[in-house]
């Protein structure tokens, strides 16, 4: 549920409504795509299913079928050879791959059938219905899986029941493992707003945890059913191979790597086929469930993070800059002004079709300060995260980024590293979020020193140095603590004293200030106009409140919903607003007459 942080009365920008399911189908196909192991996986485990249910169809030997040739290495007439009793091997290996994939993949239903709900249950609800469930939960750890599931597959198999009662005793033994990690999910995801805002909206139980909580929890699933799978190939081998599984005259996979285990020398053929298909379907299955979970979760990333991006997300962002090019009105941009640092054009950031950032154009004077102003969820943050090259894998970015000439669109990691904290600092909302806490904030500037060239004496006097600057008393004594041993206020100080280690010529300043009571905001305010002077650097300052925007910034930039609304240097923007959006946030800003009441 969105929230309005602009006060009684005032409504923020409308959401747009979310994509249909065909439109959520087709992103999350798109992302798929992207993942080419998880796409090579999918491709040879549907061939692998294709090949079981098709070719025996085709193939002139039944797996049953005894033939007069015995023992013999593949050949043209039996490629895979043949076995002790003149078996043909290929023959026996597509009814064991059918058998396998049928087996694990009920093994993995039902597991995670019983895993997901009863994890879901206990930790939805917790306290009693949790320590329920986690009792039964250890009491099913501490049955001896293998010799229960033997005993009950002898059983099943003497009754002549089929393979589908061997996949039900395995999954009613393995399903300990997926409630557990899904539990834990649960727990942690309970609490958080969404969840509360269902809850005021009336929804039910059934509907919290089944809707709201399951999708959450789904690339955890995924992740956990893939595991599955190849833990149920291997359950199936082992009791075949103590012979509790299936049985001949039918065969599985299982049963024929165990049947030629005592002919591994002699007749290698017999081992390796059926081992070596093992090996290929879980394989396959991992790949293709590391690419499902990042196609459903758009927190994660497809690609690896650390290269450029794929040649299909290039093209798509060349195509989408030269589209908003075109449309752009003439003039509207030029070329770039000699004391210009960056430069802004056409921006876009893009979530599944939802646009966080829409055709932004920004820029920002060497030494100047600007203020990006707007309601959460206006889209400022994303801005300064593109300024960055840290938009989330999930989002298309499209448009130009110019910082001091060079474009930065579609640098790689390496590149990147040249522009972050040298060139590019960054201070962050919540102080917490930027300091390793379990790190000495000593050995923090040691760390960032070392990428300055300094170290020993000298990086702790150029700490030292630093935050003396930004009014930290004794600060020889502070390098020695830890982060949660200062104040909220000191910690947000050691930020800005780190952002100022390499003297940037750009520093974004995002919301420095929401986390902190007025007092210490009046100290921060005063500590990043100290960086700013002793820098030189020019400055993005992101705010939702207009209140500090008056005594630092030279120019104001109004966003709402992804759009720049209204755009004036401070004077102007305050003394004649062109916009309603912006008159709004101004009467919300405090703001007392000569007679100690509102105008």
């Amino acid at each position: 549920m969105a929230t309005n942080d602009l006060g009684p009365g005032m409504v923020s920008a409308p959401t747009a409504p979310g994509p249909p399911r065909t439109r959520r189908a087709a992103y999350v196909l798109r992302r798929f795509r992207r993942h080419r192991l998880g796409v090579a996986g999918l491709t040879v485990l549907l061939l692998l299913v294709l090949v079981a249910v098709v070719a025996p169809r085709f193939w002139p030997y039944d797996y049953g079928e005894i033939t007069p040739d015995l023992s013999q290495p593949p050949s043209p007439a039996h490629p895979m050879g043949t076995d002790t009793l003149g078996r043909d091997l290929l023959a026996q290996i597509l009814r064991g791959l059918q058998q396998s994939l049928l087996i694990a993949f009920s093994v993995t239903v039902v597991a995670c059938f019983i895993g997901v709900v009863l994890g879901v249950v206990a930790g939805y609800f917790g306290r009693y219905v949790d320590a329920t469930v986690m009792r039964l939960v250890d009491l099913t750890l501490t049955l001896p899986t293998i010799a229960i599931a033997a005993f009950l597959g002898s059983v099943v198999s003497a009754g002549g029941v089929s393979w589908s009662a061997l996949a039900l005793v395995l999954g009613a033994l393995m399903w300990t493992s997926v409630s557990r990690l899904v539990r834990g999910v649960v727990l942690s995801l309970r609490e958080l707003p969404y969840i509360d805002a269902a809850r005021v909206m009336g929804a039910g139980h059934l509907r919290i945890m089944f809707r709201h909580l399951v999708p959450n929890v789904a690339d955890h699933i995924i992740v956990a059913a893939t595991l599955m799978f190849g833990t149920a190939i291997l359950a199936e081998s082992g009791l075949s191979f103590l012979g509790f599984g299936v049985q001949p005259p039918d065969t599985s996979l299982g049963l024929l790597v165990a049947d030629a285990q005592s002919a591994v020398l002699t007749r290698p053929w017999l081992f390796y086929f059926p081992g070596l298909l093992i090996i290929l379907i879980v394989l396959s299955v991992n790949y293709a469930g590391e690419g499902l979970r990042d196609a459903f979760n758009p927190k994660s990333s497809p690609v690896n993070p650390l290269t450029t991006p794929s040649r299909a997300v290039r093209r798509a962002r060349a195509a989408a800059t030269a589209s908003a090019a075109r449309t752009r009105p003439a003039g509207s941009s030029g070329p770039q002004r000699p004391d210009t640092l960056v430069d802004i054009a056409g921006l876009t950031v893009d979530f599944a079709g939802q646009p966080a950032v829409h055709d932004l154009d920004l820029s920002i004077r060497r030494g100047e300060v600007v203020a990006l102003v707007g309601e959460s969820g206006s889209g400022k943050s994303m801005t300064a995260l593109s300024l960055v090259g840290l938009v989330p894998p999930a989002a298309l970015c499209t448009g130009s980024i110019r910082f001091d000439g060079d474009e930065m669109t579609d640098l790689s990691f390496e590149r990147w590293r040249r522009y972050r904290g040298r060139r590019i600092a960054m201070i962050l909302q919540d102080p917490s979020t930027s300091l390793n806490p379990a790190l000495t904030i000593g050995a923090q500037f040691a760390d960032s020193m070392r990428l300055a060239g300094l170290s020993g004496r000298s990086a702790t006097d150029r700490a030292v140095e630093l935050l003396d600057s930004v009014a930290i008393k004794d600060p020889r004594s502070v390098l020695t603590h830890y982060p949660h041993q200062l104040s909220g206020g000191m910690r947000q100080r050691m930020a800005i004293a780190l952002a100022m280690i390499h003297d940037p010529d750009l520093i974004i300043a995002d919301e420095p200030t929401t986390a902190l009571d007025v007092t210490v905001q009046a100290q921060v305010m005063a500590t990043l106009a100290i960086a700013r002077e002793r820098t030189g650097a020019a400055m993005l300052f992101i705010t939702h409140d207009l209140a500090l925007v008056a005594g630092i910034a030279d120019r104001v930039a109004v966003m709402r919903a992804g759009v720049v609304v209204e755009e004036a240097d401070v004077f102007s923007m305050f003394d004649a607003p062109q916009h309603e959006y912006t008159r709004k946030l101004l009467a919300l800003a405090p703001h007392l007459g000569s007679d100690g009441r509102r105008p």
